[in-house]
């Protein structure tokens, strides 16, 4: 006897085809709960249309249903009648609370659900403060991946503390493994590849934008080069998710670099599936941003290679990283002084490093995979499909 599944349907921003090495962290995080969940769950994913990708296909048991994205109403609409089609018992709406908005009006007996990554969305540029109170009372759960965003959630919107759970995130044990198990051959063949052999390593990861911080880390730079003459800054990022355009501010990054020069490496673009070889082969890994952010991937898969972080005390990186034990939390009115001085601590112990790196595989392995991401979220389901 085959047992009834929940029938989901997610509909993704539409920014970006899924699934695609060239996405951004949202699809990340559909592609790994759906295909953790498939065989508990009949999984519907519409998204974007694009170049390369067929407007209908199952993988598995995912289905993926494409169509034009020309502004976010003619998407909707366009995504209508796939909803008709297969009457899921939830829709899933990801970082888009207009969506859901748009969707209870058209679908009032309909359960919705609205699952937050960011801030960004929920800003008064992003939707007007009484359309977003109505979008999130509407929603029937708000699903966030931090303590901190359901905060910012209830304080803009005065919902219900029980409407919104929050689930944090995940990182694939499988490919992020740890640096100090093994010998891991490939990675000296990409430090060789880029002329990285016998540097000590210090790793940024992400968008290359001023709220990231990142210029604080070539501000840093030369009181630790006196120290360390071996250890190279690598910077991998665009400014922009699909784009090489440089910005300003990227052009101002490689500017102050070529002062450091063998000591600053900018790499534009990483695939996610080779990404693991980066954080294995640095000594530490910078989440230094200067704005409060809702979680940071970046922050888990570095903490699953037993890389030591040294991130922002700020947002939903207080939950993932514990200071001291974990990685290094530094204030935002006092960033580069904390910042050379926890990588200094971190440098000339290489025995911290190791210590810090086996906790934070500890801290992973018993809360942050996507396994027990995507069991969360199945509860979820299970408790509003009746």
């Amino acid at each position: 006897m085959t047992l009834k599944k929940p029938k989901v349907l997610i509909i993704t921003p539409g920014s970006f085809p899924i699934p695609s090495p060239r996405s951004s962290s949202v699809e990340t995080v559909i592609d790994r709960v759906t295909n953790a969940l498939q065989e508990k769950v009949d999984f519907y994913i519409a998204g974007k249309k694009s170049r390369g990708f067929s407007r209908i296909e199952q993988n598995g048991n995912i289905h993926y249903y494409r169509c034009r994205f020309k502004n976010w109403r003619h998407y909707l609409l366009k995504v209508l009648p796939y909803i008709k089609e297969i009457n899921p018992d939830i829709i899933q709406v990801e970082n888009r609370p207009k969506f859901a908005g748009f969707l209870r009006k058209i679908l009032p007996h309909q359960k919705i659900f609205l699952s937050l990554h960011s801030t960004a969305f929920i800003s008064s540029s992003a939707i007007p403060k009484n359309e977003l109170i109505q979008s999130i009372h509407s929603c029937d759960k708000v699903i966030v991946n931090s303590h901190f965003l359901k905060e910012v959630v209830i304080q803009k919107t005065q919902c219900p503390s029980e409407k919104v759970a929050v689930n944090h995130l995940g990182v694939d044990i499988s490919q992020f493994t740890s640096k100090w198990d093994s010998d891991l051959m490939a990675n000296r063949e990409v430090l060789k590849r880029n002329d990285l052999e016998d540097k000590q390593i210090l790793l940024f990861v992400g968008r290359l934008r001023k709220m990231k911080g990142i210029h604080h880390l070539l501000n840093i730079l030369p009181s630790l080069i006196k120290k360390h003459p071996d250890l190279c800054l690598v910077i991998i990022g665009n400014a922009f998710y699909s784009s090489k355009r440089k910005t300003n501010y990227v052009l101002n990054l490689e500017k102050t670099a070529k002062q450091f020069p063998g000591h600053v490496k900018f790499i534009p673009f990483v695939p996610h599936s080779e990404i693991h070889r980066w954080f294995q082969s640095a000594s530490i890994v910078y989440v230094p941003s200067q704005v409060k952010e809702a979680f940071g991937l970046v922050n888990v898969e570095a903490m699953a290679c037993g890389v030591p972080v040294i991130a922002s005390r700020a947002g939903g990186m207080k939950e993932i990283i514990k200071h001291g034990n974990t990685g290094y939390l530094i204030d935002l009115n006092n960033i580069e002084a904390e910042l050379t001085h926890y990588t200094e601590n971190l440098l000339t112990d290489p025995g911290k490093q190791k210590d810090l790196g086996i906790n934070a595989i500890s801290s992973i392995n018993s809360h942050f995979t996507w396994d027990h991401c995507a069991n969360r979220l199945y509860e979820l389901y299970l408790d509003e499909w009746k």
